[in-house]
Formats: structure tokens, C-alpha cells, sequence
């Protein structure tokens, strides 16, 4: 009777390397499952967020004829996305459904740049953000800031 086998080092490589294998694809399903889930406890009321202030009390807000550009803070809560209104010196009113290209998290500013037509809307006066959760807006729980004036070059 003549019956090879492997041995048991190359047995024990094997083994080891599936288990390393199997517990990669787990901790990878885990962490987008986890991503998924971050906020569907959280409610529009408990989240917390502005637009930057200066010490001085000013808003870090401003606008060109071709974007309105701001800091974003979150202090409680990932958001999802952003809707954002600008109220213009013109009649209407500069809405974007979604502003954000990532989420906002807290201790993470971002710096947002929303391209904009000043030609035809004019001077940017204020601008109104509601967050959303998901694909929910937050439309009772918005924010509002005070444009500083056109942007320094």
C-alpha cells in the first residue's frame, strides 16, 4: 500500500490562509453593514452643524459670479447630503438638491464650493441648508447664514 498525502505543514499553511480569507470577506460585509446603519437611529432634531465663524462673529460665506463657497461643520451626527437655498438680490430663489459629495461627519469641515450663476440670479444674500438622513429631509431643522460679500481673489 503506497499512500501519499500532503504533509501537515503544507496541511496547516492551507488552513491558516482560508481562515484568513474567510475572515476578511466577513469584516469587509461587516464594515458596509455597519456604514448602512450609522444613521437610522438618528433623528433630524439631534443633529447639530453650521457654517463656520470666524472669531469675529462673520460667517466663512462668500460668492463669485460662478460659485457660493462655505465651511461646513458637523458637531453631532453624520449627514448624508444637503439641500441648500440661496436668497438672491434677483426674484428667485437658488436651490440645490444636493450639495455634499461625501458625507459630513463631526470633527470633519468641508470645504464646499456649489457652482452658481451670479449673471442670472445676482448678489447672494443668505443661503438656507436642510440636512437629510438617508434620503430623508430634515425640512423643520434648517440652518441659515449671512453671506460675508463676494469673494476675496
Amino acid at each position: 500500500m503506497d499512500k501519499r498525502g500532503i504533509s501537515p505543514l503544507v496541511a496547516t499553511v492551507i488552513l491558516i490562509s482560508f481562515a484568513v480569507a474567510l475572515g476578511a470577506v466577513i469584516m469587509n460585509w461587516g464594515n458596509r453593514v455597519y456604514e448602512n446603519q450609522t444613521n437610522t437611529t438618528l433623528k433630524c432634531e439631534e443633529l447639530s452643524f453650521a457654517v463656520h465663524k470666524f472669531q469675529d462673529g462673520v460667517y466663512d460665506l462668500c460668492f463669485t459670479k460662478k460659485a457660493i463657497t462655505f465651511t461646513l461643520e458637523s458637531y453631532q451626527g453624520d449627514i448624508d447630503n444637503m439641500k441648500m437655498v440661496a436668497y438672491t438680490s434677483g426674484e428667485n430663489l437658488y436651490t440645490v438638491p444636493n450639495i455634499l459629495t461625501e458625507k459630513l461627519r463631526p470633527g470633519e469641515p468641508q470645504r464646499i464650493s456649489v457652482p452658481y450663476d451670479g449673471t442670472s440670479y445676482g448678489d447672494v444674500a443668505e443661503i438656507q441648508l436642510f440636512p437629510m438622513i438617508g434620503t430623508t429631509l430634515c425640512k423643520d431643522y434648517p440652518i441659515s447664514a449671512t453671506v460675508t460679500g463676494p469673494c476675496e481673489s
